[in-house]
């Protein structure tokens, strides 16, 4: 009879694999700035000076966390606080 105790189970010798946490984050900010592009081409196809605003301040928030060059929205934030008619 084999005593249960002595012998070792492969479970408890294995070793657990944990994503790198930076890696992890990297990847949120990305899938996040994708779906704030998409955000943002969707309102501009449809004329919504609010959301677009909104959408680029997301945008140029997500590309400072990743520090690639940040994009230049400076003509939607100024029809946004003038107005689309201005």
């Amino acid at each position: 009879m084999i005593n249960h105790l002595k012998t070792k189970t492969p479970y408890l010798e294995c070793q657990l694999i944990y994503r790198n946490h930076l890696e992890y984050v990297e990847k949120r900010i990305y899938r996040s700035l994708k779906r704030a592009r998409i955000g943002f081409k969707i309102a501009k196809k449809d004329g919504d000076h609010d959301k677009m605003k909104y959408y680029a301040e997301g945008i140029q928030k997500f590309e400072r966390q990743l520090r690639p060059p940040v994009s230049d929205f400076t003509d939607v934030f100024k029809e946004a606080r003038n107005g689309p008619d201005s």
